[in-house]
């Protein structure tokens, strides 16, 4: 059975950083729809700070992913970077042991998902990146204590923040500079849900070339 360790996590980080850093124009224009035009932005800064995290695994990966969490929340990023490096705060108080059992993973994930609903105040359905989180960290946990493996985990979960990220579309914006534009919002999708939604797709990815 396929666990959580410090090498799969390192090696899923890798291809988030990867598989976003591609699509940071495309982050940037989506952007331009609702707020600044900067997210493609933010996230590149974020990348930044996963490479140079996991070039090298230190012994407690606990305390690596909070230095990255507390990294990311250093960047210039506004909202997004404090919320996305509450995210890794979070999960990192879920890495309690060398090996995490999908049931384990769940958890520490959702730790993560809770951390950014406490920072930020958001809900579901408010227009923002926590509409790909939420349904991620309820998925997974269904998910595991259902018994799924760790790749079905992972692939159910890239599903759950796809489908979140593409609801926001229909959604009005209660949150951030979007929250100006009111209906005039509705038709384009939050770029914080779908940096999410690129996130764990990638993790989905490295998961399954394990095998």
């Amino acid at each position: 059975m396929t666990v959580l360790n410090q090498h799969l996590l390192f090696s899923m980080l890798q291809t988030a950083t990867k598989n976003l850093l591609e699509q940071v124009p495309m982050l940037n224009e989506l952007d331009s729809k609702t707020g600044d035009g900067d997210h493609g932005s933010t996230m590149l800064r974020v990348c930044h700070c996963i490479e140079k995290s996991v070039t090298h695994e230190e012994t407690q990966w606990a305390k690596q992913v909070d230095a990255l969490g507390w990294s990311i929340m250093e960047q210039d990023g506004g909202s997004a970077s404090m919320l996305i490096g509450n995210l890794f705060l979070g999960l990192s108080e879920g890495l309690t042991s060398e090996e995490l059992s999908p049931l384990e993973t769940a958890v520490a994930f959702k730790y993560g998902v809770e951390r950014v609903m406490r920072l930020s105040g958001a809900h579901q359905g408010d227009k923002t990146m926590l509409d790909a989180l939420i349904p991620v960290a309820e998925t997974m946990q269904t998910d595991a204590v259902n018994g799924a493996t760790l790749e079905e985990l992972f692939e159910h979960a890239a599903i759950a923040a796809r489908l979140g990220a593409e609801s926001t579309k229909a959604m009005i914006p209660k949150r951030g500079r979007a929250k100006n534009m009111g209906e005039k919002a509705i038709g384009f999708i939050d770029p914080g849900a779908t940096s999410m939604a690129i996130l764990f797709e990638s993790f989905n990815q490295a998961v399954h070339q394990v095998h």
